[in-house]
């Protein structure tokens, strides 16, 4: 696969007038290396457009993406035809415009953190920070506790189910959120007053109910973010541009034994691929009759890897 067989790439960078990178993936570290890569052939320009596709991922890389970035550009826009949600969003606070479709999707950045080792054992995988702060308010909308007694009984409760230590974290990520929030809004709205910048952070961290909550463009723009509306030609070029990614390139592999492409970062002369391959578990054999009857059979583990094309 060669990058240049996307034209709607070379479409969107000829009816822009400044270079494009695509990055859809998740948000991790490894892709740090990757989209650096790529920006050093695309070299530093005085405007860049990037392509952003995302369910979200971590914090810090978002900040870090969103400050590599602003080395290589003096005026960022990203560009969202579908989803950029979570840390996604928050790497979206760092460009100068957002370029919205219709069916853009912006969503809350409140922290979340893996309640591994949490009890009860049947926690879900994440837990919101918000959920931790909600427990409070739920005691007193629901259930009236409102005397200080009473909280600190409630707080108590709490510290029992969540050791204190992980009560901690829970508040540590969520300053750091914050914290990456205002640093990165301050590339979009630089003339704002501190009270401004505030009141979005706190609408984007605490302000929706759900963390999968669906933030429209039109919400995004009554919210304060410097939105823009794509022209025609823009919208029918990113949306063709979404969906060729999706069809022909992103092919996740969902059975043990599949290979198949999860995430790719582009640009009209740069191409890698996140490849998820099955591979072999140390120790993963089955037990009893089956082992028996097939003897062993490795227990198969996700491996993903980035790969660059035409090299």
């Amino acid at each position: 696969m060669e990058p240049f067989l996307l034209p709607q790439l070379g479409e969107l960078q000829a009816l822009r007038g400044a270079p494009v990178l695509v990055y859809s993936s998740t948000i991790h570290a490894d892709a740090v290396r990757i989209v650096y890569e790529g920006l050093q052939r695309m070299r530093p320009t005085p405007r860049l457009d990037l392509v952003l596709s995302t369910l979200g991922g971590e914090v810090t890389t978002a900040r870090r993406l969103a400050l590599l970035l602003r080395e290589f550009t003096q005026h960022l826009t990203i560009l969202v035809p579908y989803q950029a949600r979570s840390a996604g969003t928050l790497l979206c606070l760092s460009a100068n415009t957002l370029i919205l479709g219709p069916m853009a999707e912006l969503g809350p950045i409140d922290a979340h953190i893996g309640s591994a080792g949490l009890p009860p054992p049947d926690a879900p995988g994440m837990i919101s920070a918000e959920d931790i702060r909600a427990f409070r308010q739920m005691a007193e909308e629901w259930f009236g506790v409102n005397r200080e007694k009473d909280r600190l009984q409630v707080l108590a409760l709490l510290a029992q189910r969540v050791f204190p230590t992980s009560l901690s974290s829970f508040y540590r990520a969520d300053r750091l959120t914050r914290q990456a929030a205002h640093e990165l809004l301050r590339y979009q709205l630089p003339e704002s007053e501190e009270k401004v910048l505030q009141q979005i952070v706190n609408q984007l961290v605490g302000g929706y109910d759900a963390h999968d909550y669906i933030i429209t463009r039109a919400e995004a723009r009554a919210l304060g973010l410097q939105v823009r509306f794509p022209s025609r030609e823009e919208e029918a070029v990113l949306w063709e541009l979404a969906k060729t990614m999706r069809q022909q390139f992103l092919t996740p592999a969902v059975q043990p034994g599949e290979e198949g492409t999860v995430g790719i970062i582009m640009s009209t002369d740069f191409c890698a691929r996140q490849v998820r391959r099955w591979v072999d578990a140390p120790g993963g054999e089955p037990s009893g009759s089956q082992q028996e009857e097939s003897g062993p059979s490795p227990r198969k583990l996700p491996l993903l890897s980035w790969e660059f094309d035409g090299e």
